[in-house]
């Protein structure tokens, strides 16, 4: 397993370059679960979503979300699967594979 300290590829630092992430089911309450959302949004797009749960989130939770750019998306987690996996079967409908 790799740790929080080892150098991340070059090719992910490329892929990664503008890109918006949605953080599902995380929470921040904890140093370590902060660094590796930090890590992982570092040198990408400027804004990034996490859905949370607003009535357990804690005020230092709070603080770092807005400190990283973090949108918070006050949507139960099955509910998100939902939207998302609607999504995903429009994109296929207007979208066949081949």
């Amino acid at each position: 397993m790799k740790s929080i300290q080892t150098p991340i590829p070059d090719i992910i630092k490329e892929r990664r370059n503008g890109w918006r992430f949605l953080l599902i089911g995380c929470r921040f309450n904890d140093q370590l679960l902060r660094s590796y959302a930090r890590q992982t949004t570092k040198r990408s797009a400027n804004v990034h979503y996490a859905i949370v749960n607003p009535e357990v989130l804690s005020p230092n939770e709070l603080c770092f979300l807005v400190e990283h750019r973090l949108t918070p998306l006050a949507i139960g987690l099955l509910r998100a699967m939902e939207i998302l996996l609607a999504n995903e079967r429009r994109k296929t409908d207007c979208h066949p594979v081949r």
